[in-house]
């Protein structure tokens, strides 16, 4: 990651096409551009629940064999 000349790290440049996109950084101008922006951040939330759930399957998979294996 460049640096400026402060010393803090600045991100790369994007690509074109994601440039032009609405990010969290960025005002949405168009109601369309605030849907979108809505969509993504309902696809983040629901993400984030789903690693989650993954994470709580996990755990209880591994309780349970630890339970057979003391058997």
């Amino acid at each position: 990651m460049p640096t400026r000349p402060t010393g803090v790290a600045s991100p790369p440049p994007t690509p074109a096409i994601e440039r032009d996109l609405v990010t969290p950084h960025r005002t949405a101008n168009t109601p369309s551009q605030y849907h979108l922006l809505l969509l993504r951040y309902q696809i983040t939330a629901l993400e984030m629940e789903l690693e989650c759930e993954r994470q709580r399957r996990q755990e209880i998979i591994d309780r349970y064999e630890r339970l057979l294996a003391e058997r």
